[in-house]
């Protein structure tokens, strides 16, 4: 790492997320692009945060978008380098660059028996895109595809590496979240739906204005994955009927 990184280290660390920025911009064209661009991101959501909470919120919107575009850009890069595996043997979705339903049948299974045997929280989400409002664009096939992509990568940076995003059919896509409990799932939820819902969609399109729906249900002991995405899709249906762009937890078989 160079001296200007660790700088930038330090002052992030430090709490001085204006100076981390300051230091870490300039290095984001260059050799050491992808730790600035990771430093930079963090710097952004912490100034975002501090701005909405003093009430800035206007203030907090325009760090927020720039720390997102920061997180979309270098997934795209990873994913254009081939730095993320899986589409030699068919468990990655070629579009979005998130595993897809072959992955969640391979390897849901597994999640829920380790949740279960270690008494771990693990919660599933299902979302999907909401319609445009009236009298806006029609979303049309490539225009859906740009606007999956970048969803995938918001929904990327909004998981970790213990979790699995995916997409699972269409404009439908899965979260698992392994080692959380119900509110906190609701939690990442309300954050990737803001994050949807504020991001910058323009280079999509002038008038584009994007939301997505979200249902969210926790793992109980003798689910199987039937029962578990069947009280995410009526999280869903549940969503749909409170007028969208929301999260709302399944009670099927409650």
């Amino acid at each position: 790492m160079t001296a200007v990184l660790t700088a930038a280290q330090a002052a992030l660390s430090a709490g001085e997320a204006s100076q981390c920025l300051a230091l870490a911009e300039p290095l984001l064209d260059g050799a050491q692009a992808e730790p600035a661009r990771a430093l930079a991101a963090q710097a952004l959501e912490q100034l975002s945060e501090r701005c909405a909470a003093a009430g800035e919120h206007a203030l907090a919107l325009q760090h927020y978008r720039r720390f997102h575009r920061l997180v979309v850009d270098g997934l795209q890069q990873r994913l254009a380098r081939g730095i993320e595996t899986g589409a030699d043997d068919g468990l990655l979705d070629t579009l979005t660059g998130l595993a897809n339903a072959q992955a969640m049948e391979q390897r849901l299974p597994a999640m829920m028996a380790q949740a279960i045997g270690t008494k771990r929280g693990l919660c599933l989400v299902r979302m999907e895109l909401d319609p445009l409002q009236p009298g806006r664009l029609a979303l049309t096939p490539g225009l859906a595809d740009a606007v999956l992509r970048e969803i995938g990568a918001l929904l990327r940076a909004h998981s970790r590496a213990k979790d699995l995003a995916l997409r699972h059919a269409g404009e439908t896509l899965v979260l698992v979240l392994s080692d959380v409990e119900l509110s906190t799932a609701r939690t990442v939820c309300e954050r990737l739906r803001r994050a949807v819902q504020g991001h910058d969609w323009t280079p999509q399109h002038q008038e584009l204005r994007v939301s997505i729906s979200m249902g969210l249900t926790a793992l109980r002991g003798g689910d199987d994955v039937k029962q578990l995405m069947a009280r995410a899709e009526a999280g869903l249906v549940s969503a749909r009927r409170d007028g969208r762009n929301c999260v709302r937890t399944g009670v099927l078989g409650a």
